[in-house]
């Protein structure tokens, strides 16, 4: 048995290259609702407005690439929000020590990875349920950031230079965002490496059948392992962005960020029960729960509201995704 054999999405019969339909649903849904945010708004479909929501896109759009990988492995990480807090935090620390901009970034990210590392050794190491073992990890992040910052933000220091924190966060190369533009090399670089690499093959094989994986040769502890520092790493970066867009780090950034993350990737179509998805679907889904937030901001909903319509989409996307199993079974 070769590691293709057991990847799910390969098409072996004339069913599995058929499109799936439910996978319309999503493109269809956005532009029915940019339409109907364009009619009932004049500010909503103009160019500024355009780039707040791809930059607001950026920063979970770096993370939901890790999120997308841990789901589609048939894992589970709800620790991504408090990495993206941690993560800005030492950045901005960092660069308040004196170190330059780009270490502090570097250091950010290696620390994203190691507290990735961390959740993949709980839960393939000890064996502690991914919900289990990455809750934990999150309430320690998010307490000794607490403690580290004393509960409050930290501003990035001012230098008379060039910034690139700032640069990164809010800086543009013409008219394009760099976060965005790093956002799309990401994605490009992920789907690649989910594609078309021996990486991603194994990935794939381990959240569809992790028997017929072993029995492949893979090691599949070791490949859950890699994808949570992946995803670690990953969420630091969002966590970079994140302070540099904002000039600061805080315990709060990235509160509730897990869930949103969950939300776009499922919504996105990556399978629950693990072997499915597309980091590039995972991008459309997060662009539409940027969109559907923005335009309701817009609109003077109130935030209470926002939260029920990001819920109810949810329910839908989960419900979709369960059709598709039983469909598949």
């Amino acid at each position: 048995m070769t590691i293709a054999s057991v990847e799910p999405e390969a098409p072996t019969t004339s069913r599995t290259r058929r499109i799936d339909p439910t996978l319309l649903v999503l493109p269809a849904a956005l532009v029915l609702m940019v339409a109907v945010f364009a009619i009932l708004s004049t500010t909503f479909f103009t160019v500024d407005n355009l780039f707040v929501i791809l930059r607001q896109s950026a920063v979970l759009g770096v993370a939901a690439i890790g999120g997308t990988m841990i789901l589609i492995a048939g894992r589970l990480d709800i620790s991504q929000g408090a990495i993206i807090g941690a993560s800005g935090i030492v950045c901005v620390a960092l660069m308040q020590a004196g170190l330059p901009a780009a270490i502090a970034m570097l250091g950010a990210v290696l620390l994203g990875a190691l507290l990735g590392l961390g959740n993949g050794l709980l839960t393939e190491g000890l064996r502690i349920p991914g919900f289990i073992a990455t809750l934990a990890t999150a309430l320690v992040i998010r307490g000794a950031a607490l403690f580290f910052t004393g509960g409050q933000s930290i501003a990035a220091p001012t230098t008379s230079g060039f910034d690139l924190l700032a640069w990164v966060g809010v800086g543009s190369i013409g008219p394009i965002p760099v976060s965005v533009l790093l956002v799309l090399i990401a994605y490009l670089v992920a789907q690649f490496v989910m594609r078309k690499t021996a990486w991603g093959m194994r990935t794939y094989a381990i959240g569809s059948s992790a028997r017929a994986s072993r029995t492949a040769g893979i090691r599949v502890r070791r490949q859950a392992i890699q994808i949570f520092v992946v995803a670690g790493a990953l969420s630091a970066v969002a966590g970079v962005l994140l302070a540099g867009r904002l000039g600061s780090g805080a315990p709060s950034n990235g509160t509730g960020a897990e869930f949103d993350i969950f939300a776009a990737v499922v919504l996105g179509g990556t399978s629950l029960f693990g072997g499915r998805g597309s980091v590039m679907r995972s991008l459309l889904g997060i662009v539409f729960l940027a969109v559907l937030s923005n335009g309701l901001v817009i609109l003077n909903v109130s935030s209470y509201v926002q939260g029920i319509a990001t819920g109810v989409v949810l329910i839908i996307a989960l419900g979709i995704d369960r059709w598709r199993a039983r469909d598949d079974d």
